[in-house]
């Protein structure tokens, strides 16, 4: 049988250009002869929708949608399977179903069995379990449809009652299909593609997984869907972070699968992040605090790489505390990108507020530390404000962990590129940019990191050296080793503690940072909800 697969970028509850984004397509599939083409999960309303998919005016537009295409398929050879919310019974709450439509009318629907309710997942706020999975004979071909988490039952999610893979194969497919919106995370798609490898082999039967593709909020999705045979063999892949129309078949030769440097994945995962931002909000300008570190860097050439070079703005702000060298980084750095360099000193803002307050010039306390990268907050929002674009915070996730960052200053922005990256990946990443030809001038990754708010300042200062932080830190936060466990490991007692102490103090802060992106199994943000005021005691 010949696949279409639809790989596409939905926009949330923008149902009807999301109809109009796969119709685009079906002339492209009648022309390749496909016999059947599938979307990703919840693909008409887009995914994840939150609370919208329960909003009083969405099934009426899904409804409207869905008849919309009925009527297309009225003229089309081949059959689709296309998700989309129904609504139950349930008050609030619908399925996330399946629907197969062909030949001018819709012949089966699937519903969700397996609501996940972890990590970032709340399925069941928004859905409304569905019955057991069967398959339908649909042009001499036995279908059956797992939706997303149905697929990862007894194989690598979580424990559940109903076993949606072990009813299919009751049923005796010929073919299973998999729409799923499957999260990115830096090497998932080794994971993933064990997980539906073992539903083809448990089933023997041919398995088509199609993935979402783009950003949405603190997400990203990077397609990479898959045909496999019988044997759990990849017998074709579609590329990662590339939308659009791709065509395979349910048998044939095992193609290489080969999965990309993890700096690559987290550098595509930003680039589409950023780019979905833009275009989703309707903003064409970035604009980036340059301090000629190695964070804004990163930041700044990735926003470059999405947007172009057109579309990105940088600010570098000195103050007295400010070296030469760090600027004279933040200019090379917009030289070597091609982007618009404001330089605006704020010594002189700096000074004034010190005035007004009644505060000396020296000592610099950690208040006066604090009102520098304040200001600086409000001169990069006042020139995106200017310019009618976003800012993007540079801040990493060992940073945020750790309290070592401004409320309303250097978090400010409407999306936090790195905040899932410790700074030791932030320098890993940093050569990879650099792989081919230096961007990032080599002065940004050999110097010293330092906040330059005071004379002579480095990160070190204030925090354990980043190779012992951040191995703490993961083995903490993605790995959740008790302080303890931890300890066992080699590393200092008094450190563990600390380090996990404030990690759990400064929960505050990032409940008011700039929203991130989820790069690991574990990210800040809604897949990691710990109290604010939590004393639950040593971890």
């Amino acid at each position: 049988m010949k696949i279409g697969i639809a790989q596409l970028d939905p926009v949330v509850g923008a149902i009807e250009d999301n109809l109009a984004l796969l119709l685009g397509y079906f002339e492209t599939f009648a022309a390749e002869g496909v016999d059947l083409v599938v979307t990703s999960e919840l693909f008409l309303m887009g995914y994840p929708s939150q609370d919208l998919v329960a909003h009083p005016a969405t099934q009426g537009r899904v409804e409207n949608a869905l008849g919309t295409l009925v009527e297309a398929t009225r003229s089309l050879s081949y059959g689709v399977v296309v998700g989309a919310p129904w609504a139950g019974s349930g008050g609030r709450r619908c399925y996330n179903s399946v629907f197969l439509i062909s030949d001018g009318q819709v012949h089966y629907r699937w519903d969700k069995q397996l609501l996940p309710f972890y990590d970032v997942f709340s399925d069941p706020r928004q859905f409304i379990p569905g019955g057991d999975s069967h398959v339908v004979t649909w042009r001499g071909c036995r279908l059956g449809v797992l939706i997303c988490e149905d697929a990862w039952a007894g194989t690598y999610g979580e424990d559940y009652e109903a076993n949606p893979i072990a009813q299919l194969a009751a049923d005796a497919p010929d073919l299973v299909v998999i729409p799923t919106a499957s999260p990115f995370e830096i090497n998932k798609a080794i994971s993933r593609n064990w997980v539906m490898s073992q539903v083809a082999r448990q089933l023997g039967v041919p398995v088509v997984m199609v993935n979402q593709i783009g950003a949405q909020d603190d997400m990203v999705y990077s397609g990479a869907s898959l045909i496999l045979d019988g044997k759990g063999a990849v017998i074709f892949a579609a590329p990662e972070f590339e939308a659009g129309a791709f065509i395979g078949m349910t048998s044939g030769p095992e193609v290489a699968f080969s999965v990309p440097h993890p700096m690559a994945q987290a550098a595509a995962a930003i680039q589409t992040a950023i780019c979905g931002y833009m275009s989703k909000l309707k903003l064409s300008t970035a604009v980036v605090g340059l301090s000629g570190g190695i964070d804004s860097a990163v930041t700044a050439s990735l926003a470059v790489a999405a947007l172009g070079a057109d579309q990105v703005v940088g600010i570098g702000m000195p103050t007295d505390y400010s070296s030469p060298d760090s600027l004279c980084d933040a200019r090379e750095l917009a030289d070597r990108l091609g982007i618009r360099f404001l330089e605006i000193p704020i010594q002189s803002l700096y000074a004034t507020f010190l005035t007004q307050m009644n505060w000396p010039m020296t000592p610099v306390t950690l208040a006066m530390e604090s009102l520098q990268a304040r200001i600086r907050g409000v001169v990069v929002m006042g020139v995106a404000n200017d310019l009618g674009g976003i800012v993007l915070s540079t801040g990493n996730k060992s940073e945020l962990a750790m309290g070592y960052c401004t409320m309303y200053g250097d978090m400010n922005g409407a999306l936090a590129p790195l905040s899932d990256l410790y700074k030791v990946e932030v320098f890993q990443l940093a050569r990879w940019i650099n792989r081919d030809q230096v961007i990032i001038p080599e002065n940004t990754i050999s110097r010293p990191p330092s906040a330059e708010l005071r004379p002579d300042q480095t990160d070190q200062d204030s925090l354990p050296a980043y190779e012992v932080l951040d191995a703490i830190l993961k083995l903490h936060i993605e790995d959740q080793c008790t302080q303890a466990s931890i300890v066992s490991k080699g590393f200092d007692a008094a450190l563990v503690a600390e380090v996990i102490a404030r990690c759990h103090r400064n929960e505050y802060k990032r409940r008011q940072a700039a929203p991130g992106l989820k790069l690991s199994r574990t990210a800040f943000g809604p897949g990691r909800q710990i109290p604010i005021l939590s004393q639950w005691g040593p971890l």
